[in-house]
């Protein structure tokens, strides 16, 4: 029996994303930006979606300075009108979309709180936080997915990537975070606030839930769960963290690059549902 779809022989056009509309929330971030020049150096356009817009001015200069064509849209995540509205403009100027990464997320930049309030304990937790939190890393993946899963639908074909976390998959060890004075660390003023692990998880499922509605229209929706990438973090930091990582490091700039090209390519065409993890192996632990 046929299996009603014919690969490409070829791995190099398995990966080639050429005239490939692909939409990133969250796009004017660091990630976002890694996403962008990854998705353009394989011929596709990406649009950067994001609230702020001389930010989307300056990751579009980077992105089409390494080389690519890059568009952007105003958009908050977050608002189901102004996801819409800028979906219709991406629409009525390229008539498809074929790739939608939802890497928008809360930070301490982002939140309305203080940065004391949005690392409070849990049990210190403000729901101000909270609520931002599973607003924009949760709701905000679902408003996205509802508008542009169904112009996929109707296309008949499309790859949905969310962006979940190591963190989303296992819980945070907050030891990294404590000082240890018989180690010699004296801790730092941060953590893994209780939105973010709780919201990375939801997004996790959300994916498996889209997966199976939509597999019978084309439509892929997959899970990319990265753990941080190092960019001069603080070394005592680092030390504790990388303890709990088998590998022994952190990410590295540019090395999520070619998973979410595959993901995002026909290299992947017969996955969906799936977490892909890259953490060093934290996870296994």
């Amino acid at each position: 029996m046929s299996p009603g779809y014919e690969a490409p022989k070829s791995v190099r056009a398995q990966y080639d994303l050429a005239g490939r509309v692909c939409l990133i929330t969250g796009g004017a971030g660091f990630l976002g930006q890694q996403f962008a020049e990854a998705l353009g150096e394989m011929g596709a356009l990406p649009i950067l979606f994001d609230i702020n817009q001389e930010q989307l001015n300056k990751t579009a200069g980077q992105v089409t300075a390494a080389g690519s064509q890059c568009e952007t849209e105003v958009a908050d995540v977050s608002d189901e009108q102004s996801m819409v509205d800028a979906v219709q403009r991406v629409l009525a100027r390229h008539g498809h979309i074929d790739v939608l990464i939802n890497n928008a997320a809360l930070t301490k930049y982002g939140c309305d709180s203080d940065p004391e309030k949005f690392f409070a304990s849990f049990e210190n937790t403000s729901r101000a936080v909270w609520d931002a939190g599973l607003r924009i890393n949760l709701t905000g993946v679902m408003l996205a997915c509802k508008i542009v899963g169904p112009v996929m639908a109707r296309q008949g074909r499309g790859s949905i990537i969310n962006l979940g976390s190591d963190v989303g998959v296992i819980s945070p060890d907050q030891r990294i975070y404590e000082r240890d004075d018989e180690a010699g660390y004296p801790g730092v003023p941060f953590n893994t606030p209780v939105f973010y692990s709780v919201s990375k998880a939801g997004v996790i499922h959300l994916t498996r839930h889209l997966a199976a509605l939509w597999a019978s229209s084309g439509v892929r929706v997959n899970c990319f769960s990265p753990a941080g990438v190092y960019r001069d973090h603080d070394q005592a930091f680092v030390k504790k963290l990388v303890e709990r990582i088998p590998m022994g490091r952190m990410g590295a700039v540019n090395e999520y690059k070619g998973a979410i090209v595959f993901l995002a390519s026909d290299a992947s065409s017969f996955m969906t549902g799936h977490n892909l993890v890259m953490d060093g192996g934290r996870t296994i632990w």
